[in-house]
Order: structure tokens, then sequence, then C-alpha cells
């Protein structure tokens, strides 16, 4: 059946109206289909959109629909949603419309789908330039936008809100970084949210690569079980060797699964950080796959220098160093940053997702002071208050102030890290703002102390 003819004239309903939305909309807007659109903040879209795409249940039944496409993020409790699962209405994504729009192209094109709770964004990046392409989906670039890229690989990072409802959707090379506690205000238990993060692999076949952090605990225990997935699985670490998988140890990748060969790695502040290792020996692999020169994608990988927010070095102040982990919007992402410091001066706080924040306690070795900040400070101060020094504060400026004083004070001049463990909306519309912000405050610092 031709794609065109999957959707003729059928009544389609798209739930939210951020990027996502809008580009499904754009995608079928040429199309003989009925669009319906529906966003909780009407204000936005009357002005944007014909009324007559308007959904409104007062006029219309959720069974009428053939299909309803839903943003990333947009809760399995919504009340449309409710509506439709009860009624057994097929729900999509983008993810899915592009996997089916390829499929009618017949295009030769390789995908790779890379998910994480953390890294997966640095991963993505790191690929997509040595492939001179750009990241698409949740990266920020909309995948339906990019449909007619003259590109021979699809780079494509993916949430959990975008696995959730995938069907057919199957990249050639699959990419899990990680699966740590995350967004259990959305899936509610670790379980659904594993799941959904393994929906990147369920259609896999013999041909496609599955490329696992086997440092995961989680990740190695699933697909230990060879019925888990038909796909080759590559393993990847930089705490274990294997004698059939890719890992990195002082400063060289062992290849033991394509050329058996030993490379060595140019020194750089980038490699210095554990995480880091692991997201350059992830993306080496997946261009081995793709069939690169081992020493060409190393020339090229070395060029990386990382991503704004994402542990990002700022300098040094009185010969204190200050680093902006902004991005770290879960307690594992804090947790893999403080490992990478011998001792640290840790800023935590900013809007809850409900985790615990016991796994903090682990660091006492390594955190000599904690500085809590944003809507969930005193919950953090009741997991962490026996065994972490801490001080809640009014503000981020506040506690960078504190956190200089400190470091001073002592006269060991420990580094200052911010990685805040939570999302940035009690105060900021992204971690990108967020992690401005700080950046903002050091420069004050730096100049009142010049």
């Amino acid at each position: 059946m031709e794609f065109k003819t999957k959707y003729y004239k059928k009544d389609i309903l798209i739930v939210g109206l951020g990027k996502t939305g809008k580009s499904i909309f754009k995608f079928f807007k040429n199309q003989k289909v009925n669009i319906f659109i529906y966003d909780d903040n009407y204000d936005i879209i009357k002005n944007k959109f014909k009324s007559k795409n308007f959904f409104n249940e007062k006029e219309k039944s959720i069974s009428d629909f053939f299909t309803i496409f839903v943003s990333p993020g947009i809760s399995k409790n919504h009340k449309l949603i409710k509506k439709a699962t009860k009624q057994n209405i097929r729900i999509s994504s983008d993810v899915e419309l592009f996997w089916e729009n390829q499929l009618n192209r017949n295009i030769n094109q390789s995908i790779l789908g890379i998910t994480g709770t953390n890294g997966k964004s640095t991963i993505a990046l790191m690929i997509s330039r040595v492939l001179k392409t750009q990241p698409l989906g949740n990266f920020g670039n909309t995948i339906l936008d990019n449909l007619d890229k003259k590109t021979k690989h699809f780079v494509i990072e993916l949430s959990s809100f975008q696995l959730d409802y995938i069907d057919n959707f199957k990249p050639n090379i699959s990419i899990i970084s990680n699966i740590k506690n995350d967004h259990l205000n959305y899936h509610k238990t670790f379980d659904n949210y594993f799941k959904t993060k393994i929906n990147i692999s369920k259609n896999q076949g013999k041909e496609d690569f599955l490329i696992l952090n086997y440092d995961d605990q989680n990740i190695k225990n699933y697909f230990k079980k060879k019925s888990n997935t038909k796909a080759k699985i590559i393993k990847v670490s930089n705490k274990s060797s294997f004698s059939k998988g890719i890992y990195y140890k002082n400063n060289n990748i062992y290849d033991n699964f394509f050329t058996n060969k030993k490379y060595s790695l140019k020194e750089s502040n980038f490699l210095k950080l554990n995480h880091n290792q692991l997201n350059y020996t992830i993306a080496f692999s997946a261009l081995l796959v793709l069939g690169l020169e081992a020493n060409k994608v190393i020339e090229r990988l070395n060029e990386f220098e990382g991503l704004p927010h994402r542990l990002e070095f700022l300098g040094k102040i009185k010969k204190i160093s200050f680093y902006n982990d902004s991005k770290a919007t879960n307690v594992a992402a804090t947790c893999s940053a403080i490992r990478s410091f011998k001792k640290v001066i840790l800023i935590v706080g900013g809007s809850d997702k409900g985790e615990s924040f016991n796994e903090l306690n682990k660091f006492s070795n390594i955190i000599t002071q904690t500085y809590l900040v944003g809507e969930n400070a005193n919950k953090i101060k009741k997991y962490i208050n026996r065994q972490l020094p801490n001080k809640v504060c009014e503000s981020l400026k506040e506690a960078l102030e504190r956190s200089y004083k400190k470091s001073l004070s002592s006269g060991k001049l420990y580094p200052i890290l911010f990685s805040p463990a939570s999302a940035s909306f009690d105060n900021y519309k992204s971690f990108e703002e967020r992690g401005d912000c700080f950046k903002k405050l050091f420069k004050d610092i730096r100049k009142m102390v010049a």
C-alpha cells in the first residue's frame, strides 16, 4: 500500500503544537488528509491555524480519528490520550511517520538511532560532525522538516517520549548510552522507562547493529539474553576489556570487533572526563559500523570539544576551576559528573522530577560541601542532611558566591561544579537559559576579583 493512501481522506489528530506538532501539521498540509489539532494552550495556536482545524470534543468524537499523533512529553494521563487508549485508537509519533515515509520512498539511507538517559546529544553530535550532517529528533532539529536532506545517513537522537510510540521504526544502528532513573513523573516506574528506551532495538534484524554501554548493569543484564534482540551487539566500555567488543583504556581505544587493533588517542580536556571517554568510544564504534577508516574517524573525533552546559569548563578564578553542567537534569547525570573529580564543591537543585537523591550520599568522599538551590532544595536536604555538609541558598547567585568563598577559605581551592540533578522549570525556560545564567554569574565574580 502506498504511503499517501494510508491517511488518504482520513481524520487525524495532532496533540501538542510545539516544534514537533507543527512539523507533523506541515507534513500533512498538502495531502488529502483531514487534519485536526489540539493544544492545552489554546491562546498560543488560535491565531496561527484555521479554526476548522481545531478539535472540539463537543463537536467531534475521539473515535472518529484514524490516528492520533502525539508530541513528545504529552502525558499518557492527558485526557485525550486516555480516551484514545481506552477506545484502541492508534497513537503514533513523528518518528514512526518518518519511517513510513522512508519505506514509501524506498531511499537507501542508513538510520542511526541514539538513546540513553545521559550522553545521547553528545554522541549524536560527535557522529554527525564526522559524517558532515545534522543530528535530528530530540536534539532539536525536527525529523519531518529534514526529510529531503541530501545525506547518506540520518542521525536521530531519540527520547523516551518518542520511543513510547514506536510500531515499526527500525534503525540500522541503534545506540543505548545508559539507562538510569529519569522522567519518573511521566513513566511512573523505572521499569516502564527502561522498556520504553529499549524499544529502539525491538524491530532490528540480524543485519542491524546494536551498540550497548556494557558498564550499565541494567543494559548488560537485559541483553545477555540473546532472545531480546536479533541485532549484532557491539559491547562498549571504559571500565572493562572485551575479547569481542570495543573499549577505552589509558587513553587508547581497543577495537576487538572490527580491526583487532589498538589506537592511541591525543590527550585532551574532553577525554579527561570519564563519561566522555565512553561517549567517544560509542561514537567511534558507530562510525566503524558505517565502514569509515578508524584513523580518519579518530582524527575527526579529536576535534570535538564537547557541548555547552555538559560539564563545561568555564575557566579559573584564583586557581579555582568552575564547571557548568546545567544539562544534568537527573541524579544519574550529576553522579556521572561527580566521578570526574577527586574533590569538588557541588551546587545542586532545581525543578523536581520525582527522583530520590540518595545516590549523592555515595560521594561523601568527593563532595566537600553542597549548596542547594531551587524548588526542591529542602527535599534534597532531607536525603543528604546527615551524609553531606549542605546549605540551602535563596538563589544561584548566593550559591555560587558561597561556593567561591568556601573554596578560597579552605585553602584547598576545590573546583566548583554546578550540576543540578533536576529540571530547570522552577526559574528558567530551559537548561540552556539556566546554564547561561550560571556562566554570567561566573563572569561577574571574575570581574569583581580582577
